[in-house]
């Protein structure tokens, strides 16, 4: 590590969201920066203050003494981060205190003009300034007047330098150092979180990927995305994986790949990820499948033509049905991002939405209103036409950001929710479904896994415990099968069986090397056969 003095990275949510893993993780950005300083010799240490107190906050700072304090700022957490600054500057008189993220890019001027705390806003992706600063940190320079993709205030102004060139090696950002080092962060949540690629081609007006990271692609290599998830589950015992890309089979040769290295190297874990429906097919939806795909949330917002070309989605409504069936057929799970509170939006366009459980099969959904954020096509028509300033994204209150307030929206949107919870177990899959999955999927883990967990759910434990056992035979790495027994064990109240398949499962978890037990004695003889009924 180099004798500079530390450098501290931060994030904190909002109280109110404490409780939601998807607000109070930390942002993948941060976490890559991290290793990044950490790689390249720095000291870098990453806090996650969700949920802790204040006094925690300032004495975990002040005892660190850090150089560099970078904060990262989204609307969603924007209290809490000026807060932040506010703490750091207290705690930290010495440190040079800088914002990233979504506020401190597309609201710069404005934050430096309102936080005397805040130093330096940093635009877009931080990886290439924030090495910058700290070089020029570590050898007692504070000239930053060069240093690419900076806002900063010189002479009462606000000057911004060029932006920043993307980082060039997105693999490189993900090496096993970023895990070092890390305060508040969550091994049983964190890893399990993963982001392959950076980058979204689309043009919807609501979102501000493109204008923060571009609307080109760019990804990391499959063999590395593998080879990253094999190290979490060996250091964390991680046997599920959220891939949080926006679109993550935007590049369908680069998924196929990545389905057939995981699948070659046994590495027996699941996953989801998000995508649109016009980057589907029925070809595409096994491979996944096979490869451990779980399910998939599509970003839908709405089955009404007129409303996805209003967010202009550039998605033909056609198509949602037909890739929703294609999952379905595959046996991957479906949900669907869906978008209420839309300028023009009826109870006809919202029959559309619900249409797509009703007819379709669509087994789950979540709901937002439509809101207003910064760097995005909707907020500058509306600013333009004075219907919205940049004043809403400081007032730290998500309804200020809903582009509708109206009593109407608000019973489209809880109408919508309440139909979803409603729709949402009808739509499980049938025995017979259940059953095709197998023989589509070559018997692969997650669909042996849904049938054994169906067979057991209606009491045919039998057979239930010869599809468990044949994952345990053919995936000796993956600690899904002997979950799956160790599971049902405890269920009957098998304590000692339970024990041997529990331990079986942990080491499985984490890659070890694992003997299985005998199988259950109360049922050695007369098991089932999970392709008869």
């Amino acid at each position: 590590m180099s004798p500079a003095r530390p450098i501290a990275l931060c994030y904190r949510c909002e109280d109110r969201d404490a409780g939601d893993v998807y607000y109070r993780i930390v942002p993948s950005g941060l976490l890559a920066i991290h290793g990044l300083l950490r790689r390249e010799g720095f000291d870098s240490r990453l806090f996650n203050f969700s949920g802790r107190s204040w006094a925690d906050v300032r004495a975990a700072l002040a005892g660190l003494k850090p150089m560099l304090v970078g904060i990262s700022h989204f609307t969603y957490n924007h209290a809490a981060s000026v807060r932040l600054y506010q703490t750091v500057r207290r705690a930290c008189p010495g440190a040079v205190v800088a914002g990233g993220g979504m506020q401190p890019t597309f609201l710069d001027e404005l934050l430096l003009a309102r936080i005397p705390e805040l130093d330096l806003a940093v635009r877009g992706e931080g990886e290439g300034p924030v090495l910058e600063l700290a070089r020029r940190l570590a050898v007692g320079s504070r000239d930053f007047a060069a240093v690419p993709g900076l806002s900063l205030r010189v002479g009462g102004n606000v000057v911004r330098t060029p932006d920043a060139e993307p980082w060039p090696d997105l693999d490189a950002l993900h090496g096993p150092e970023r895990w070092d080092a890390l305060d508040g962060v969550r091994a049983d949540e964190q890893p399990g979180f993963l982001v392959t690629s950076r980058g979204c081609p689309g043009r919807c007006t609501f979102c501000c990927t493109p204008a923060f990271w571009g609307r080109q692609l760019r990804r990391r290599s499959a063999a590395a995305v593998v080879d990253e998830m094999d190290m979490l589950r060996r250091r964390f015992g991680v046997t599920y994986f959220g891939i949080r890309d926006d679109s993550f089979t935007a590049d369908r040769a680069h998924v196929l790949e990545f389905c057939r290295r995981l699948q070659e190297r046994g590495l027996g874990v699941l996953w989801n990820c998000q995508s649109r429906v016009n980057l589907m097919d029925g070809e595409l939806a096994v491979a996944m499948r096979q490869a451990g795909c779980d399910q998939i949330q599509f970003g839908v917002e709405s089955a009404s033509p007129r409303i996805l070309e209003r967010l202009d989605k550039a998605v033909r409504p056609e198509l949602i049905p037909r890739t929703l069936q294609a999952c379905r057929t595959a046996g991957v799970r479906t949900s669907a991002y869906f978008i209420t509170g839309v300028p023009g939006q009826t109870a006809a366009d919202l029959e559309l939405d619900q249409a797509l459980f009703r007819e379709h099969g669509l087994q789950d959904g979540i709901v937002s209103p439509l809101c207003y954020y910064p760097g995005t096509a909707l907020f500058a028509e509306a600013a333009a036409a004075g219907a919205a300033g940049p004043e809403i994204f400081l007032q730290g209150k998500p309804e200020a950001l809903h582009v509708r307030r109206d009593a109407a929206a608000v019973r489209d949107y809880r109408e919508l929710v309440a139909f979803i919870e409603m729709a949402r177990p009808r739509n499980a899959f049938t025995e017979s479904e259940l059953r095709s999955h197998l023989g589509r999927t070559s018997e692969c883990l997650s669909a042996l896994l849904e049938w054994g967990r169906f067979a057991e759910g209606h009491g045919r434990r039998r057979q239930a415990l010869t599809a468990y056992l044949d994952i345990v035979r053919r995936w000796p790495g993956s600690a899904w099968g002997y979950r799956a027994v160790a599971d049902m064990l405890n269920g009957l109240g098998r304590k000692w069986d339970f024990r041997d398949w529990e331990a079986a499962a942990t080491l499985a978890a984490r890659g070890e090397q694992v003997q299985p037990p005998p199988p259950p004695r109360i049922w050695d003889h007369g098991l089932g056969d999970h392709r008869k009924r």
